[in-house]
Order: C-alpha cells, then structure tokens, then sequence
C-alpha cells in the first residue's frame, strides 16, 4: 500500500511539473504572463529537477545527448519553448515523462508487464518527438537550398557583392533565410569568410564565421554552400558557382526523397507495430494472461 502511495505522489508530481511547462500553449499571451509569475516556483522546481537528472545521466550516455543538442539546435525554429532548454534539461524530462508512463501504466493494471510496456511507450513517444520537429526544419532547409541558393545567383546577376547577396537573401521568409539572418546578426562585425579560403586554416587562424555557424548546424547542405561561398574569396565568379550549387542541391534532394520514399513502407510498419500491435499485445497478456497464470498456480 505504501509503494503505491508512493507511485503515485511520484507520478502526479512528474504530471503537474509537465503540465505547468506546457499550459502556456493554451492561453494568451497576457494570461501566459500572470501564470508564469505565479507558478514561478514550481516551474523553477521542475527545470532543476530535469537538468539534474539529465546531467546526472548525461555521464553514462554522452553520445545521445550530444544528438539531443544536436536536435535541439533545429527544433529551436519549429517550437520557441525550446530556446532556452539544455540538452540535459531535454534529456531528463524525457526521462521523467517516460517514467511516468511507465508508473501510470503499472497503476492502471498492477502489472509488470504494463510497466514494461509503458516504459517503451514512453520511452519512443518522448525520445521521437524532438527528433521529429528537427527532421522536419532538416528536410525543409534541404527543400529550399536549391530555390534559395537560384535566388542568391539572381542577385548576383545585378553586380551584388557576395556581402549584399547574403544581406538580401536573409531578408526572405524561409526558414533557411532566418537561419542565414541569424548567423549574421550573431557574426556582425565578424569576418564571415577564412581570408586563406574555407579548406586552409594555418595555425592560429579559426574558419569563416559562416563555416563554423554551418558546422555547429551539422546540415550537409549548409556546410556545403559555406564553403563553396568561400571560394568567392578566391577569385571565382559568385554567379556561376551559385547556378551550380542550386543543381546540386537539388539533384541531392530528389535523391534523398526518393531513399526516403523507398524506407516509408517498412518505417510505417515499425510504428504500426508500436502503436496498435504491442499494445493489443500487452492488453491481452494482462487481461487474460495473468488472471490464467494465477489460476493455474492455484490449482497446483
């Protein structure tokens, strides 16, 4: 009986944390403000408890973590909660909402195989979700490459520096414009391009602002157009060099999507079998299985 007090002060506490952190999604802006003043504390609680278990854990699985910034870093531009998060803060409230999945289920139906059960659940759901929001700002940046990189070669056409093309292309509304907007807001009064070239750094001499912006994205495409940018420097002609990296890039996209489309039946078979097979699975093993196993271990 105490276990399950115990369970359960656990889970509602794992519950009112998440539910304090995403319940400025549902109001306006002024109520969202009156809210955040209030439970101010608590919110504090809950980002300590999240970054201490993540940076606890992020000892035993640095790898993943340094994927969880790496995902971050994009999920930035599809979610603005997420902009002042840490990889660990991410990590340990992945951890925490898959034990409360977990926990709920063996509350639920008193058995181990449902917390095994919801711990996989939890497990994929909080894991898969930043993942996905950064796949997503991934592939749209590697589908406008090629339209944003011909709008590039347009405006060099009118005897543009390579210094006014990227002011002009930042000025657009895609999501690879306000990441180049962004990088040279943060690069102001910053030289953008190695003097040496992108491939040189002699001892001493960092890359480009832009390369090094590119690297720490960790996009192919953006590092790619980084250092093709940075040949400019070197004598080659802006428009040419940009036509052919617009074909690049879109050659590289339409054969990505067509991998892409080749994997699509087997991924959604992998999720149907998460979703609706093994739940149907664990259903019946507890609703029927466990009443049988008890029944035949009290017959002998």
């Amino acid at each position: 009986m105490e276990l399950e007090i115990l369970l359960i002060a656990l889970l509602v506490a794992v519950i009112t944390g998440i539910a304090l952190n995403g319940f400025v999604d549902v109001i306006d802006r002024r109520a969202a403000h009156r809210i955040n003043s209030a439970e101010e504390p608590a919110r504090k609680l809950s980002d300590r408890a999240e970054e201490r278990v993540g940076g606890w854990l992020e000892r035993l699985v640095p790898g993943y973590v340094r994927r969880i910034r790496s995902d971050l870093y994009w999920a930035t531009f599809a979610d603005s909660r997420l902009q002042n998060r840490s990889a660990a803060a991410v990590f340990g409230r992945q951890v925490l909402l898959t034990a409360g999945v977990g926990l709920a289920g063996y509350l639920a139906l008193g058995s181990t195989i449902a917390l095994a059960g919801g711990l996989f659940i939890g497990w994929t759901l909080a894991s898969t979700d930043l993942h996905a929001k950064a796949e997503t700002i991934r592939l749209r940046i590697a589908q406008e490459l090629p339209e944003f990189v011909q709008l590039m070669a347009a405006e060099s056409a009118s005897g543009a520096g390579l210094a006014e093309v990227l002011q002009r292309a930042a000025g657009g509304a895609s999501t690879t414009a306000a990441w180049l907007r962004s990088v040279l807001n943060l690069g102001a009064g910053k030289s953008l391009f190695s003097e040496n070239g992108p491939l040189t750094k002699p001892s001493g001499q960092a890359a480009g602002f832009l390369l090094a912006a590119a690297q720490e994205s960790g996009h192919a495409g953006l590092i790619s157009l980084a250092i093709q940018l940075g040949f400019v420097g070197r004598g080659v002609q802006v428009q040419s060099l940009l036509k052919s990296l617009a074909q690049t890039f879109a050659d590289e996209f339409i054969a990505q999507a067509e991998t892409r489309a080749e994997k699509l039946g087997s991924n959604l078979g992998v999720m149907a079998a998460i979703f609706y097979f093994m739940p149907f699975v664990i259903t019946v093993l507890v609703v029927v299985g466990v009443p049988l196993i008890n029944t035949i271990a009290g017959q002998g």
